[in-house]
């Protein structure tokens, strides 16, 4: 079985928090995908602060989370501004609350579209004797 990781990036409206959520199974290997996409975040948003929560991922493997955060520390373009959660510490602060409240807009927004979509009539049964 191969083990990968999943990623989704969250900005809040205002621009002042990121969120890279992952999910699956944290490597050595595989956390060197990481690097770019907090780069990335950091180069498109400067000010924001970058959270790498770490808090859903099935399967965390300890060197893979120290090589995870010495490479952040190492980065002078990321250093100070990349906050790691990992699964025994609970995300908390402005940036988790105004980035849930995000998240719970946009459930209910696809709640309720997926009620608005039209319920597709059963096909008729074909009798045994035709």
């Amino acid at each position: 079985m191969q083990r990968k990781i999943s990623v989704l990036v969250e900005v809040d409206l205002d621009g002042r928090y990121v969120r890279v959520d992952v999910t699956g199974a944290v490597t050595p290997v595989n956390q060197q995908g990481l690097h770019p996409v907090l780069r990335r975040a950091r180069t498109m948003l400067p000010a924001a602060t970058v959270r790498l929560d770490l808090s859903c991922v099935r399967e965390l493997d300890p060197h893979a989370l120290d090589l995870l955060r010495e490479a952040v520390a190492q980065d002078p373009g990321l250093g100070d501004a990349v906050e790691i959660v990992t699964p025994e510490q609970p995300p908390s602060g402005d940036a988790a609350t105004a980035l849930d409240a995000r998240r719970r807009l946009r459930h209910g927004i696809l709640q309720r579209r997926a009620g608005e979509l039209p319920v597709p009539l059963p096909e008729p049964a074909l009798s045994a004797a035709s």
